[in-house]
């Protein structure tokens, strides 16, 4: 891991979090099958064995790869390409959230015996959780680039003003008897605009008469 950035740290135990409540999953339904349990049968079952499985291996390789190290050997056309998927991957994992829960009351609303572990409200509540976790990191990323675009305009403005902020610091008595000049400059360029203003009012006004 070469890069160890707020996000990359945040999203790593963000993935570490989801595969302990993916292999809660599978393993609770591997046991479902394996005791016969026939009222847990259901058709979404073999959509949410399947996903458990690829998200398990996908949250694997895309934990320890951050998007720094894949702009840096593989170039930022790739990074483009993760970000895509990684958004298509969310959308569906976060139906595959709501086919669980559904699945996991299902379970308690046919009063299904066999089925009762407590694996299943692990499941239950670790889908609701995973919902809220799913809703924080979208906020913490558009927090994060926020900050990011406005310490950029900070850094921009003090560099572009730099030379007036040295100055200050070296002479400020010298800075401070530059005010009234450039106060007069600024006024100045004001009353230029103005009267430029009104007289494009004038000939208009003049216009509308004329007409």
């Amino acid at each position: 891991m070469a890069d160890l950035s707020i996000s990359f740290i945040v999203k790593f135990i963000y993935s570490i979090l989801t595969i302990v409540l993916l292999v809660l999953i599978y393993t609770y339904l591997n046991n479902l099958e394996n005791k016969g349990c026939a009222c847990a049968a259901h058709p979404n079952t073999p959509f949410i064995k399947g996903f458990t499985i690829f998200s398990i291996i996908y949250l694997a390789i895309t934990m320890l790869i951050s998007d720094e190290t894949l702009a840096n050997n593989l170039g930022s056309g790739i990074v483009i390409l993760k970000i895509i998927i990684d958004f298509i991957f969310t959308i569906v994992f976060i139906y595959y959230l709501y086919v669980v829960f559904q699945y996991t009351r299902y379970l308690v609303n046919e009063k299904c015996k066999c089925s009762v572990d407590v694996r299943r409200e692990i499941i239950m509540v670790g889908s609701l959780i995973e919902f809220a976790l799913i809703f924080i990191l979208f906020l913490f990323q558009i927090i994060i680039v926020t900050i990011l675009g406005a310490a950029f305009t900070i850094v921009k403005n003090v560099g572009e003003h730099k030379g007036a902020v040295s100055d200050v610091i070296r002479d400020p008595i010298g800075s401070i008897s530059k005010v009234p000049q450039t106060l007069k400059e600024d006024m100045a360029t004001i009353g230029t605009y103005v009267k430029k203003t009104g007289k494009e009012l004038s000939k208009i006004a003049s216009k509308r008469k004329s007409k």
